[in-house]
């Protein structure tokens, strides 16, 4: 299947040649490359894959060392993990479009890029 392709050959082999062969959204190439060049020893874990049609639903969780500038962070060194929802729609043997839903202010926290405010409730 070109999604579980795409999961382990992409974003745990971090093969940028079979990115060009298996995603033809132009948006997702780019941020998977950005990702990849942020978090060089980004790995995923599949909990979750459905599949209907065309249509692919994945959830998964993520680690990564952030060793390069994302999301106008500047590397820190830091660990991270998080949880992604992604939908894909593939056609031709190829990703096409995709929705994705990271966590981004969790692994932005971690990173130390954002802080949390106060609250006044616990």
């Amino acid at each position: 299947m070109v999604v579980e392709r795409y999961v382990e050959e992409v974003l745990n082999g971090h093969d940028l040649d079979a990115l060009d062969e298996l995603v033809a959204d132009g948006t997702l190439n780019l941020r998977t490359r950005h990702f990849l060049e942020a978090f060089p020893d980004l790995h995923v874990v599949p909990k979750l894959v459905v599949s209907d049609g065309e249509l692919v639903a994945v959830s998964l969780v993520a680690r990564g060392t952030h060793d390069g500038t994302f999301e106008g962070v500047p590397a820190t060194g830091r660990r991270w993990a998080a949880t992604c929802s992604a939908f894909y729609r593939v056609q031709d043997d190829r990703i096409v479009d995709s929705w994705l839903n990271w966590d981004l202010l969790g692994i932005l926290e971690q990173l130390g890029g954002v802080r949390r405010a106060e609250t006044a409730s616990v």
